[in-house]
């Protein structure tokens, strides 16, 4: 599997061995791997083992450090989570975060413990705050669920940007297409009625703006074809 960007995730205070396993999964989905605790509460792995379902090896890769500052000492552009970014903070959606991660190439991404996430000193030395939107009723997310979340932006933002683009088809086969188009059209009805002489070059123009590919003008060509033999 691909890696996505070089993500970086840091669980501050974890608490919960389950969670800690969620997580562990749901940055496998996403191609993560690099993962470090801060300052955790968690006693036996457990439940974490448990709930890493084809994980294990994100867990066997985890880094546990004392402090924020140990663990973000290295970084370059790190960004906190929350559902109360702290007033002056520049706030991105998962999103905007995947777009801006991936111009800058690296990210740490920070989240805070189940029970107070992170702390607004914690938040202060972030270049960013990240957060998701939520309805207000219910705004704040399990922390495996908001890593989901990101992690999926992340990969997804990653993955289009490396997908080739396709290359459109060259002028002379959509030439072909234009005139199978005309020789259907006109053999039907449609050829009665009264039409500007440019009435065809209008018809393909939303196919010239669709940048069709060679294989998908082949196939048009065939249905076009295959239609004005009936």
């Amino acid at each position: 599997m691909a890696p996505c960007c070089r993500a970086h995730l840091v669980l501050v205070r974890p608490r919960w061995a389950s969670n800690l396993g969620a997580v562990a999964r749901a940055m496998k989905n996403f191609a993560l791997s690099r993962l470090t605790l801060v300052d955790s509460r968690i006693g036996a792995w457990t439940d974490a083992w448990r709930m890493a379902v084809h994980a294990g090896d994100v867990l066997e890769g985890a880094v546990q450090v004392a402090e924020l500052g140990e663990a973000i000492g290295d970084a370059t552009f790190v960004v906190g989570t929350s559902d109360r970014p702290p007033a002056g903070a520049r706030v991105l959606t998962p999103a905007e975060l995947a777009v801006e991660a991936a111009r800058v190439g690296s990210l740490t991404l920070v989240f805070g413990g189940e029970v107070n996430g992170l702390m607004p000193d914690e938040l202060r030395r972030c270049h960013a705050v990240a957060t998701i939107p939520t309805a207000a009723e219910q705004s704040s997310l399990n922390l495996a669920q908001a890593v989901c979340v990101f992690a999926s932006h992340l990969y997804g933002t990653t993955a289009a940007a490396a997908e080739p683009a396709a290359t459109p088809a060259p002028p002379e086969l959509m030439h072909r297409l234009e005139l199978a188009l005309q020789h259907l059209l006109a053999s039907s009805a449609w050829v009665d009625a009264t039409r500007p002489k440019r009435a065809i070059g209008e018809l393909m123009l939303p196919l010239w703006r669709a940048r069709l590919s060679e294989d998908e003008v082949r196939l048009w060509l065939v249905a076009l074809n295959k239609a004005a033999q009936r």
